[in-house]
């Protein structure tokens, strides 16, 4: 069953519009009384299509879905900016994952370069990906792609439990810290994780990050590429916290 993550507006009306209505009425072909899942303001409704017409959609709701299909903890990922489409994939597959929201942040071995009229196409891009991978991974809100920022211009105080992943750290064979902070986690608690781009992370974004409270942790025995970090991380932490027996 499909689920389409809709405005308060349209929740409020009972008609889908736009992309929505297209996806059902062309792609899927749908037809009255056909069922869909539909997400708003970080609920769940089993909805049922009543017309169809005008290239709009019309439903009712039939019932609320119970269920959680979010991390018990907010997760952001402050991604060191790579090349290509890279960061597309990370956002992609992050939200599957469980990511609360991405911050792009540009640090000293970013090969991107920001330019400003681009940006806002970029970032509404980077949020339509994310809204369709939410739709995909049936989870309970859509992560937010926030502003492209300059790693030393953000503000970490909001953050109960700071990470940043390290190579120099994984080299030296020191693996215990992330396990350990993976399980002294506390429900609730905001997380933030720091990814270098390419090439790693400079040793003095490091040590400004250590004057933010942030624990350096490696990830294993084996250097990762930026684009598998996020897979590791948020595989480790729900294995520890939702393969409950």
């Amino acid at each position: 069953m499909q689920k389409y993550f809709i405005s308060d507006l349209e929740f409020s009306s009972k008609i889908l519009t736009n992309e929505v209505a297209f996806q059902i009425i062309n792609v899927l072909r749908g037809k009255v009384k056909e069922q869909f899942l539909i997400g708003v303001s970080g609920k769940t409704y089993l909805a049922e299509i009543t017309g169809i017409k005008n290239k709009e959609v019309e439903f009712e709701i039939i019932s609320e879905k119970d269920g959680n299909f979010e991390l018990p903890f907010f997760v952001s990922l402050f991604q060191g900016y790579p090349k290509a489409d890279k960061l597309e994939n990370i956002i992609k597959y992050g939200t599957q994952l469980g990511v609360y929201d991405f911050h792009p942040t540009l640090m000293k071995r970013s090969i991107f370069k920001l330019v400003e009229n681009k940006k806002n196409n970029k970032l509404a891009r980077f949020n339509k990906i994310a809204k369709e991978a939410a739709e995909q991974s049936f989870r309970d809100i859509v992560p937010e792609v926030m502003d492209i920022k300059d790693l030393k211009k953000i503000d970490f105080s909001m953050y109960d439990v700071k990470l940043v992943c390290y190579e120099e750290t994984a080299k030296a064979k020191q693996f215990t810290a992330f396990k350990q902070e993976v399980k002294k986690l506390k429900k609730g608690s905001k997380i933030a994780v720091v990814v270098g781009p390419e090439g790693g992370i400079e040793e003095e974004e490091i040590i400004h990050l250590e004057k933010q409270g942030f624990i350096k942790v490696g990830l294993g025995p084996r250097i990762l590429r930026t684009e598998t970090v996020v897979f590791y991380v948020m595989s480790a932490i729900s294995y520890e916290w939702e393969l409950e027996e």
